[in-house]
């Protein structure tokens, strides 16, 4: 009496390839009749990844004081306010700048 075996139909995914096996028909049934190998179709998906920031350390800017400066045109000639030169080298009285006073220029936040 010939029997035949149970047969069981499989798939397996393994990376980019689907790979499925079946029973044949030949014998008893119990001979595997091969693999069938099939092209899957992958669906990907880009992320957008921004670049990575940069930290720029500023360095310190120093002007000279000369003569016929005053400390509205010297803030203005590197963009910062009166206000913040001012406090930033600790000028009580704007009209007290001396010709070869060193001062510190603060830095500018610009936004990115």
């Amino acid at each position: 009496m010939t029997t035949k075996a149970n047969c069981i139909i499989g798939t397996v995914v393994v990376g980019l390839g689907v790979f499925a096996s079946a029973c044949g028909r030949g014998g008893d049934g119990a001979e595997v009749a091969g693999t069938d190998v099939t092209q899957a179709t992958v669906a990907t998906t880009a992320t957008t990844v921004p670049p990575p920031t940069t930290t720029t350390v500023p360095t310190q800017v120093t002007y000279v004081v000369q003569s016929g400066d005053s400390l509205s045109v010297i803030a203005s000639r590197f963009g910062v306010p009166v206000a913040d030169l001012a406090n930033f080298n600790a000028i009580t009285d704007v009209d007290s700048l001396q010709v070869g006073q060193q001062l510190a220029i603060p830095p500018t936040t610009v936004a990115p």
